[in-house]
């Protein structure tokens, strides 16, 4: 009988202590999570003449998006919401830098040139 209650009493303390982040709130998919200031990096690992996928970030108005891209030969392209080509860029130590004018999202795609080897690319993203 001991026993019972002893594992009964433990596993309502484990039923209790649940976590905080348990929450059963619904969420909203609509609505993109937007953090004021975020950082992430993405690695590409591209073929001669690959292209990588379009990487939508999206942006509200006014948000900044600022990109570096470093590895073999790194070329990308970034588009507007409205499918609008902003320029072709290659590879440097300084960022460039795409302002929002409206709620939506900024596309990025890279590019391999033809080479005879995989083309590693790291890009780091920060929003502002």
């Amino acid at each position: 009988m001991k026993k019972l209650l002893l594992s009964m009493s433990v596993l309502v303390v484990l039923a209790t202590a649940s976590p905080a982040y348990a929450s059963t709130a619904p969420i909203d998919a609509t609505k993109p999570d937007v953090r004021q200031t975020q950082q992430f990096v993405k690695h590409y690992a591209l073929h001669p003449n690959e292209l990588s996928s379009l990487e939508g970030i999206y942006l509200k108005k006014g948000q900044q998006l600022t990109i570096y891209a470093q590895g073999n030969y790194a070329y990308y392209s970034v588009y507007d919401n409205t499918n609008y080509h902003l320029g072709t860029f290659f590879n440097s130590n300084v960022g460039r830098i795409f302002t929002a004018t409206e709620d939506g999202y900024f596309y990025i795609q890279f590019a391999a040139p033809s080479s005879y080897t995989i083309n590693h690319i790291t890009a780091t993203y920060h929003i502002n």
